[in-house]
């Protein structure tokens, strides 16, 4: 195997379930359900950016790095899970940056 087959675009990959995610996060937060370390709606609009952001940048790594492509499903599952530790991990630091 000579190891030249790679993800295609995988950052535009991982950005766009980012993108997809934040849109979904901002229209729960209009409809008033947040997450219960977020003060207020402007403060938590900030920070679910950087929440959406971060685990698309990972994905995007992750899928150039390897040595195998990644099919779109792997792409999104992989996405997920990251968006889950990522967010639980926010939750279980927030009384540390109050």
């Amino acid at each position: 195997m000579t190891g030249t087959e790679r993800t295609q675009s995988p950052y535009l990959k991982g950005l766009v379930c980012s993108a997809i995610a934040l849109a979904i996060a901002l229209a729960a937060l209009y409809f008033g359900v947040t997450l219960p370390s977020f003060k207020t709606p402007s403060e938590a609009a900030s920070q679910l950016v950087a929440l959406a952001l971060v685990p698309g940048l990972i994905v995007g790594l992750l899928a150039k790095k390897s040595t195998r492509p990644w099919p779109l499903w792997l792409i999104v599952a992989a996405y997920i899970v990251i968006l889950i530790v990522i967010g639980a991990v926010h939750e279980i630091t927030a009384p540390m940056r109050a």
